[in-house]
């Protein structure tokens, strides 16, 4: 796999206490994210711009909410918990600007619709940490059965070479 420049940006002291790294890594794969995530705003926002009533309406929702929680997780490094609050703040606060703007309204099946996109990205990256987490504790290594194979253990020490239990000599070949 091809090795990607990155560039690391010093996060603020008051701030790196909240975070798992003090440092924003800007790497490809923390930055791929908010790319889609901007790129499919942009194409809603062109595509889609019906106003309210649109029958993608909530679809478009939760997929910008997944996508907004994915970034704000792959960017800023923080953890997942802290993520879905923020996303999700960002959407109950998104939905108060719009009720308070003269062509728009303020909608509960929006912000359940942006929970929903948030809980979807928490639910897919627990499930990926969680199998993870599993194949690891699953990978234990498979004790040989030398007798089976027709093979004798040798009784030397490991690393010295020495004869264990005063067996005189050193193994023979």
């Amino acid at each position: 796999m091809p090795k990607f420049p990155s560039l690391r940006v010093k996060i603020p002291a008051f701030l790196q206490d909240r975070i798992d790294r003090h440092y924003l890594d800007i790497s490809f794969s923390r930055v791929a994210p908010l790319a889609v995530l901007i790129i499919f705003g942009v194409l809603a926002g062109l595509v889609f711009n019906t106003g309210v009533g649109h029958p993608y309406d909530k679809v478009i929702h939760i997929g910008f909410f997944a996508l907004l929680t994915l970034s704000i997780h792959a960017l800023f490094c923080c953890r997942l918990r802290i993520s879905a609050v923020l996303a999700f703040g960002l959407g109950i606060a998104g939905e108060i600007v719009q009720g308070l703007l003269p062509h728009h309204e303020m909608s509960l099946s929006d912000t359940v619709a942006n929970g929903v996109g948030v809980a979807l990205i928490v639910a897919l990256i627990a499930l990926i940490r969680s199998e993870s987490r599993q194949a690891v504790q699953d990978e234990q290594p498979e004790e040989l059965n030398l007798g089976q194979m027709g093979l004798e253990p040798v009784p030397t020490r490991y690393f010295s070479g020495q004869p264990s239990e005063g067996s005189g000599s050193p193994s023979e070949k």
